[in-house]
């Protein structure tokens, strides 16, 4: 089963300073290989554990609860982040001890948001089931899905700063990522009283797990757009690559 965390774009036109772009970001998690589990995930380690039938616990039929949470996932561009994304969710085939795989619907999906990986949102609950309806069919398993928007009240200091920024003798004004280290020069504890965008997100899983029973796949994917006006680098040599958001 293959594992991975992506990042692609889907119709960029980085030349033009108005261009727009979707992204697409995603974090696979094989919980039948322990090194890729745990790389990508923690879990309530007093009575689940990961092997090579998934993750879950042995002994009786009976539901403890537990958790799962995936490490962060980095979005945007390494130069601007979103702050407003949709996020799907779908984890697969609960196996039984006797080899057979059923999918329940069971538990809550979470989700939250950060700027540099040590401030947070509060945890959002996912919806249960496919965005349009009907992933079920198309993709068996358990499906969850919503959106995550920063309000606006929470980016106007945040845009009246960038566009300080963007008047000073910089090498890109529309580096958002050295804006931020300028922002938290001037105020420390700028993230600690807003979250302006969406550097970051995070999963986390809570059920009752069954015993014999045990969860082989984790998918979360996220959609997003880049776009807006900005202003070339005069200097090429300050241009980042369109690798994902980093600052921390």
């Amino acid at each position: 089963m293959r594992s991975f965390v992506g990042f692609g774009l889907i119709g960029l036109v980085a030349s033009s300073a108005g261009a727009s772009s979707i992204c697409f970001s995603s974090l696979s998690i094989d919980f039948t290989d322990i090194g890729d589990a745990g790389a990508k995930a923690t879990w309530s380690e007093e009575f689940l554990n990961v092997t090579g039938t998934g993750l879950g616990w042995d002994g009786e039929a009976a539901s403890s609860d537990g958790w799962m949470q995936t490490v962060p996932l980095a979005l945007g561009l390494s130069w601007r982040a979103p702050y407003a994304v949709s996020v799907s969710v779908s984890i697969h085939e609960f196996l039984l001890d006797d080899g057979q795989s059923v999918t329940p619907c069971v538990g809550s999906v979470y989700a939250r948001y950060s700027p540099d990986l040590h401030h947070w949102s509060a945890w959002q609950a996912l919806e249960a089931g496919g965005p349009q309806g009907g992933a079920e069919e198309r993709n068996p398993g358990c499906h969850f899905h919503g959106e995550m928007r920063v309000p606006v009240s929470e980016r106007e200091l945040y845009s009246s700063l960038l566009s300080e920024y963007s008047r000073l003798d910089v090498p890109w004004r529309s580096d958002e990522h050295a804006a931020v280290h300028w922002i938290l020069g001037r105020e420390p504890d700028f993230f600690s009283r807003q979250l302006p965008f969406i550097g970051y997100v995070q999963f986390r899983y809570e059920a009752g797990f069954q015993g014999g029973q045990r969860i082989t796949s984790f998918t979360a994917d996220v959609v997003y757009t880049i776009g807006g006006v900005h202003i070339p680098p005069e200097d090429m040599d300050a241009y980042r690559d369109s690798g994902p958001w980093s600052f921390m």
